[in-house]
């Protein structure tokens, strides 16, 4: 039999698909979205179909990757029972323990990173106006007596 030369197997078919297969592999091993260490595979498929008389031979050639899934995301529910209505209660934790306060819920307590701009504090993190400018700051480092 004669060498078979994959590169121009099936018109260049095969090489292209085998070529955008590890393209794809490639992309899914980068994608910080998925597990790093999760092994990713390549099959390749070639199919031979002849006639009855056994002189001609239908190909076909398929290939087919195997990559890692995207990682699932995390997150963690503080549940309780209302003891007024009996129900139960689930609310998703952030960063912050549910029930403590942070700056923000204070009344009258304005962000560090804020400036006045035609008459109105903006907080320059988020764009976000604040407040008018001036209004009574609380100044939580001053003890009073």
């Amino acid at each position: 039999m004669k060498h078979v030369d994959l590169e121009k197997f099936a018109n260049g078919a095969f090489s292209a698909q085998v070529n955008r297969a590890i393209e794809e592999v490639t992309e899914n091993i980068q994608n910080p979205n998925t597990d790093a260490g999760a092994a990713r595979k390549i099959t390749v498929t070639i199919a031979f179909k002849p006639n009855a008389e056994r002189n001609f031979v239908a190909t076909g050639v398929q290939t087919k990757t195997t990559l890692a899934p995207a990682l699932g995301a995390v997150t963690a529910f503080s549940m309780g029972k209302n003891l007024q209505t009996g129900e139960v209660e689930a609310i998703e934790m952030g960063n912050q323990i549910p029930g403590q306060m942070s700056v923000n819920d204070v009344p009258g307590v304005v962000p560090e990173n804020v400036v006045e701009v035609e008459g109105k504090v903006v907080d320059t993190d988020t764009g976000e106006i604040v407040g008018t400018a001036g209004s009574k700051v609380v100044d939580l480092r001053r003890r009073e007596a």
